[in-house]
């Protein structure tokens, strides 16, 4: 789906900024972004069209639509090579740059910590500030090699954000001050030192707050004192509050104003058109009582024009051509040595799986997950399965339920099974307890069959296949490995460490527990 922002030729915003959210054809994409930059170019704009890809999800699954899949930023971080997130980051920019994509809405900046849903654990660098600002700078670099500006995402850090809802007293610039100098906001600080004019999605929510005036008010004392004037950020803000859940206390058509109101300079419209329609009406009105002030508004366009100027020329925007083959055999290698790369072995003995008979039954028990994308395997474990099951071709595949939990036919295998892979990735902070109640009938359903001689214990490997706080919980007497996400290029590399046939030499980006 494309959508672009209407704006009127009076209008003092300069709105020329296009989202493409995923599930486009990439053809498609490459004929209307090209056609659009031409009708620019004829109307006679002086720059190029800011044409833009909101990142949702695992980091690069768009270029999974006819393209190589790349490791998300959790797993490159894993793998502890700030050189090969670079290329990664050209690479991907290379892709984009073919179908006249030039501003992609990546990397986040948060640390993974506990306010990190388990879904989006894989957007995150990991846990460590530094290991943060490193990737993200070289991630962001590598996109520049190909014209392509990334907009990096951060939220306020969780003490910041407490301040906000509690605010009542007078020394508010100050605490947000002592909380600005916390190691939870140094990639943020870091990056923007480093990038002063790029654009920056801020990601503070106004209707998490019981007072949107009051915060939308807060905010802008984060942007001006903190980033703008503390850190020296130059460059234009962009917010998400226009996606404001319809029951929210801020109502949807109303988030565009109160963005402009925090301090922030960008904002994508509503999805409804009728909310669209009301929110363009709300700013509308808002600039006429002066509830919106004049200055406000020319300050964002400056910040936006000034940031388009940097990085967007007509001859590189009308002279990109499509590649001939946007799968080629260097992307593909260069996704599976990152891959390979970030595997970790949380424990340190060789895997279990080596001298075991080729005729042994395996039970790999995998969880329900979303699929990546339409076209993927109905079961996302498949390749896994794949893979293992050309070692051992009694590879038996049974998927669980973490609200259903452990089923007599997940105890028939467990029972039975010469060696058991199980593998956890639990996608919200939800069914934390029901997963831990599918782990605590694991252990107690293996309790008879630890009991026996060794030389009859079953050979027992957990791989986290997510979020790597799943593995937190300690699996005595298990193999662990971390994959970090469940794409096809990260299940066949796992599948490798656990079959020994290549050693896991990725590093946890995440405190241990």
């Amino acid at each position: 789906m494309l959508r672009c922002a209407r704006s009127e030729e009076t209008s003092p915003v300069d709105r020329k900024i296009m989202l493409i959210w995923e599930g486009v054809d990439l053809t498609r994409i490459a004929d209307v972004t090209r056609q659009l930059q031409q009708f620019a170019r004829e109307a006679h704009h002086d720059q190029p069209i800011t044409i833009g890809l909101r990142e949702k999800g695992a980091l690069y699954d768009f270029l999974g639509l006819g393209q190589t899949h790349y490791p998300s930023p959790l797993s490159l971080a894993a793998g502890h090579s700030t050189a090969s997130t670079f290329q990664i980051g050209s690479a991907i920019g290379k892709a984009l740059a073919s179908v006249g994509v030039n501003w992609i809405f990546t990397p986040t900046l948060d640390l993974l910590s506990d306010v990190i849903e388990p879904l989006n654990a894989s957007q995150t660098f990991g846990s460590n500030a530094t290991t943060v600002t490193d990737h993200a700078t070289a991630l962001i670099d590598g996109l520049a090699t190909e014209g392509v500006s990334a907009c990096p995402n951060a939220h306020p850090p969780g003490a910041v954000l407490e301040i906000f809802r509690t605010q009542e007293n007078t020394d508010f610039a100050d605490d947000v001050n002592q909380q600005s100098e916390t190691l939870e906001f140094s990639p943020i600080a870091s990056v923007i030192a480093r990038y002063r004019r790029n654009s920056m999605q801020f990601g503070a929510a106004i209707h998490d707050f019981p007072n949107p005036e009051q915060s939308a008010q807060s905010i802008r004392t984060v942007c001006e004192m903190v980033l703008r004037n503390k850190c020296g950020y130059m460059g234009p803000t962009v917010s998400s509050l226009a996606e404001t859940p319809e029951d929210a206390s801020v109502c949807a058509k109303h988030a565009p104003l109160l963005t402009i109101l925090s301090g922030l300079d960008m904002f994508r419209l509503p999805k409804d058109p009728d909310v669209r329609d009301a929110s363009i009406s709300i700013l509308k009105a808002a600039m006429a009582s002066n509830t919106l002030p004049a200055s406000y508004v020319s300050a964002a366009s400056d910040r936006v024009t000034a940031f388009k100027a940097q990085f967007l020329d007509w001859q590189r925007v009308l002279h990109r051509q499509l590649p001939e083959q946007p799968q080629g055999a260097a992307q593909i290698a260069l996704a599976q040595r990152t891959y390979r790369a970030s595997m970790t072995a949380i424990s340190p003995a060789p895997s279990p799986l080596l001298g075991l008979a080729s005729d042994s039954m395996l039970a790999m028990i995998t969880p329900h997950v979303h699929r990546r994308h339409p076209d993927s395997p109905s079961d996302p474990f498949e390749p896994l399965g794949q893979a293992l099951s050309r070692s051992f071709p009694r590879t038996r595949h049974v998927s669980y339920n973490l609200q259903e939990g452990l089923t007599e036919t997940h105890l028939l295998f467990l029972e039975r099974a010469a060696a058991i892979v199980f593998v956890l990735c639990n996608q919200s902070s939800a069914f934390i307890e029901h997963q831990d109640e599918v782990i605590g009938a694991l252990h107690q359903a293996m309790r008879a069959r630890n009991a026996m001689p060794v030389e009859q214990r079953p050979r027992k490997i957990v791989l986290g296949a997510g979020d790597p706080r799943d593995l937190r919980d300690a699996f005595e007497g298990w193999w662990a490995v971390c994959c970090y996400e469940y794409s096809r290029g990260a299940l066949e590399a796992a599948a490798e460490v656990l079959l020994g046939q290549r050693q896991a030499t990725g590093r946890l980006p995440v405190a241990a527990s």
